[in-house]
Parts: structure tokens; sequence; C-alpha cells
């Protein structure tokens, strides 16, 4: 009778070439089998697992609990767990990032569109000089007040951009990118 090595045995296993009657009588490879295969597809094969001493003859002698080295340094569970909520807990700035997208998409539907074209769109301005002839950019350095809002010299055709306009872009990107980058602690 030819006694085969435990690698021969291993690949038959792995090809799927091995004999039941070899899974029957080798509580190792029976285990492996079973763990690779699944436990109903030996069953189909016909292979029964070995008997229950046979288990722990193979766990009794998998290791010794003497050839186990324990580790020196132990590490504090507690400190690792509020280490990882702590970088958990870092979120996005929402409010400047808030701030930043509606400032900018304000400016910029200013500027293409003009701020008083959705006033007009929505009854609130019905002034003839913003409406009906399509004013509609507000200059922002003359809206600071209801009265400067009421005067023609506050709208124009939308297209201009002004220093005030380019200044409120740049503080809106700079809110963005801290909204999106710069994480709370």
């Amino acid at each position: 009778m030819h006694i085969m090595s435990d690698s021969d045995l291993m690949k038959k296993l792995l090809d799927g070439t091995i004999d039941p009657s070899e899974l029957e009588n080798n509580p190792h490879l029976y285990t492996l089998a079973e763990r690779i295969y699944g436990r109903e597809a030996l069953e189909e094969m016909g292979v029964s697992g070995p008997s229950v001493d046979s288990y722990a003859y193979v766990e009794s002698n998998n290791m010794s609990f003497a050839d186990v080295e324990m580790p020196e340094f132990i590490p504090d569970l507690a400190n690792i767990s509020k280490e990882d909520s702590a970088t958990n807990a870092k979120r996005r700035r929402k409010i400047p990032l808030f701030l930043g997208l509606i400032g900018l998409s304000t400016i910029i539907t200013n500027f293409y569109l003009g701020m008083g074209a959705i006033l007009c769109s929505l009854g609130i301005a019905n002034m003839k000089e913003i409406c009906l002839e399509d004013n509609t950019q507000v200059m922002w350095i003359n809206a600071w007040n209801s009265e400067g809002l009421h005067s023609v010299s506050t709208w124009k055709q939308p297209g201009t951009i002004e220093i005030i306009d380019i200044v409120a872009i740049i503080v809106c990107s700079i809110m963005i990118i801290v909204g999106l980058f710069i994480k709370k602690n």
C-alpha cells in the first residue's frame, strides 16, 4: 500500500480528485475539505465525517499552548476606542460650506441672469426700468438698503463684473474650501 505525503493529499483535495475514503480516514483533511467545500457537498459525495474522537485528536495535536508566546505589550483598548471615535468625530464645517455655496451661486446668478429677473418673475419687483428694460443685475455697492434697491442707478444689464463681485467670489470660494477640506475636531 502506497502512503501519500501530506502535500500530495492536499493537492488532490484542492484539485477535487481525492478519494472519499482518504477523507474519512484523515481528520485533518476532512476538516480542511469541510471548510473548503462545505459539509453539504461532502455529504453529497457520500463522505461521512470522522468520529468525534478524531476531532478531539485533531484539536489536541494541532498546537500546544506551551508553544504560544504572549506579547509583551498589551495595548490599552479604552484609549484606542477613544482615539478612533475622536478621528471619526471630525466633520466637515457645514455652515461655511453652505454660506459659500449660497453666496457664490448668488453672485453667478446675478452676473449671468440678474437678481432682478428673479424678482420680476416672482412679482416682487415691478419697476419698469428693471423688468421691461432688462436691467436686472444688481450693483451691490448701491444696494445696501431698501432705498438703494428702489433706485434705478442700482440696476444694470447683466454681464458686468465689479470689484465687489470679485471680492465676494474670492470670499465665497475660500468659505467653500474651508467647508470641504478643514474639518472640525
